[in-house]
């Protein structure tokens, strides 16, 4: 996992950089002593820090998981396989 969602030694939250929607009102003129209160300051405290992380977890956690294998089927005739071949179709 990179370092988006470990701790970062600037004190800011990991996923400012991700240029997610659902922080950006808080990146605007109006609101810009909340950002550096919150984005670059404890962040901790911010639910959409836990929402995105908890993504972000979820996410590499099905990615990491390995790939299912499927059962081989072979079809037998008296006792012989058939060899499939293509029909074309």
């Amino acid at each position: 996992m990179d370092d988006a969602v470990g701790r970062n030694s600037l004190g800011s939250c990991p996923h400012v950089n991700r240029n997610d929607h659902r922080c950006s009102s808080r990146f605007c003129l109006g609101r810009i002593e909340q950002a550096f209160s919150v984005c670059f300051g404890t962040y901790q405290v911010c639910p959409m820090y836990h929402q995105i992380t908890q993504e972000l977890t979820e996410a590499q956690a099905v990615a990491s998981k390995p790939a299912a294998t499927l059962p081989v089927v072979s079809i037998t005739s008296h006792g012989q396989n058939v060899p499939l071949r293509a029909t074309g179709t």
